[in-house]
């Protein structure tokens, strides 16, 4: 088993990563946390060299960054809502998400990503790996 530079093994510390970056992204408003993900990733590829480790890192970053973005996305299909709405209401009809569709997809989309990084995260500390290949082909290319 690999061992990092501060004595644990490499797959404890890529499980801390993905740990790291389900509670970051639990409790968003509390910085110090959010320091701590960017401290770990950022040791992790500056004096580690474990490559199997790396990726795990920059995988963590990676998911973090797709789903801190799929909220912008939810927002633009409001925004285009709104702007239906302000030529439809010459004609005395709105279109409005009667339902909370949207907001039920945002919450499905919330509960698998915490359970896809722990899943990220238990496979890690088994020494194994989840392949995502638009991220896995990315680290490939410019982790070496």
């Amino acid at each position: 088993m690999n061992k990092t530079k501060l004595g644990i093994s490499t797959n404890l510390m890529a499980a801390l990563v993905f740990m790291l970056a389900i509670v970051t992204t639990f409790v968003s408003s509390d910085m110090s946390l959010a320091l701590a993900f960017v401290l770990v990733v950022a040791y992790i590829l500056w004096k580690e060299e474990d490559l199997w480790l790396k990726s795990c890192a920059v995988k963590s970053v990676a998911i973090v960054l797709v789903f801190m973005l799929l909220p912008f996305a939810f927002g633009f299909v409001n925004d285009i809502f709104e702007f239906l709405n302000f030529f439809l209401q010459f004609a005395d009809f709105r279109l409005y998400d009667k339902f909370g569709i949207m907001a039920f997809i945002q919450n499905i989309v919330y509960v698998f990503e915490k359970l896809f990084l722990l899943l990220l995260a238990v496979k890690a500390l088994k020494g194994q790996t989840v392949k995502i290949p638009v991220v896995d082909k990315m680290v490939a290319k410019h982790i070496q």
